[in-house]
């Protein structure tokens, strides 16, 4: 009976001692958790594989698809879409690769959730709950991004690329793999520009930057925004806004968020 009472107040003493706001979890043996991690991700690495499987199938299709930008492009400047192998095995090993990201991609809600659940038994309430309202606005964002650089961002870029060293006598000529590396880098770097309103408002959530400050960087941003527009455009101010608008766009939206979102000023004492 002593026991028990003395094991009932050593653990009325251990929760004194945890930080204010940590739950009340089951505990686990570091054994367990490195079995929930090996099912964590294998089931990832599952969903990875069939997705893969499943892009390889339909390869072909995803050559269509990805090439596109290439062809728009080649439109613009009049020239033949037709992208040269470059190797015997080139072309395979870039549909391999490009079947991976596509199915890492699709898959990543699934991944995404594996390691939710495996971490969020270690973190506060009100940390769960910042990773519940962020991560789909981050995952929506470099959607958006990736998308507005498919459609818009990449041809433009290819038809700026190509036009920059139009000389006689170079050869037209782009290997399959040269333009999928680009094609994927352009269109990843623009979803993670896409990301600038969420790192504007965690900012001044933390109290780095101020929400004022972004005003102050306002026509800075507007001239580095159009500088990048023209550098990557045709000659006409129409295309040159299309690109340059969603990129002025994104930064007022976190101009607003940090303002809204933006930790409290600390008021001086006896106010």
């Amino acid at each position: 009976m002593a026991d028990t009472d003395l094991k009932k107040e050593e653990e009325k003493k251990e929760k004194r001692r945890r930080p204010r706001g940590a739950e009340d979890e089951v505990r686990m043996t570091f054994g367990e958790h490195l079995e929930e991690l090996r099912s964590r991700l294998l089931k990832s690495i599952i969903a990875l594989m069939a997705a893969v499987v499943v892009s390889m199938i339909f390869y072909e299709k995803l050559v269509w698809f990805i090439t596109q930008p290439h062809v728009r492009a080649m439109r613009l400047l009049g020239r033949e879409a037709q992208l040269m192998p470059g190797s015997y095995g080139g072309p395979i090993v870039a549909v391999m690769k490009l079947s991976f990201i596509i199915s890492l991609f699709v898959t990543s809600p699934v991944i995404g959730y594996q390691l939710w659940a495996f971490v969020s038994a270690g973190l506060y309430k009100h940390e769960r709950r910042y990773v519940i309202v962020f991560a789909p606005i981050s995952f929506g964002l470099f959607c958006a991004g990736c998308i507005f650089g498919y459609f818009v961002l990449v041809p433009y870029a290819l038809y700026g690329l190509a036009r920059t060293m139009d000389l006689p006598i170079i050869s037209n000529q782009y290997l399959f793999q040269d333009y999928l590396n680009l094609v994927m880098i352009l269109t990843i770097v623009l979803g993670l520009v896409f990301q600038m309103p969420l790192l504007m408002v965690f900012f001044s959530k933390v109290g780095l930057i101020e929400p004022r400050t972004y005003n102050k960087w306002r026509r800075l941003a507007i001239i580095l925004n159009v500088i990048f527009a023209a550098l990557i455009t045709p000659a006409d101010v129409i295309t040159m806004l299309i690109v340059a608008a969603p990129m002025l766009l994104l930064y007022e939206v976190g101009v607003v968020c940090a303002y809204l979102f933006a930790r409290p000023r600390a008021r001086p004492a006896g106010t």
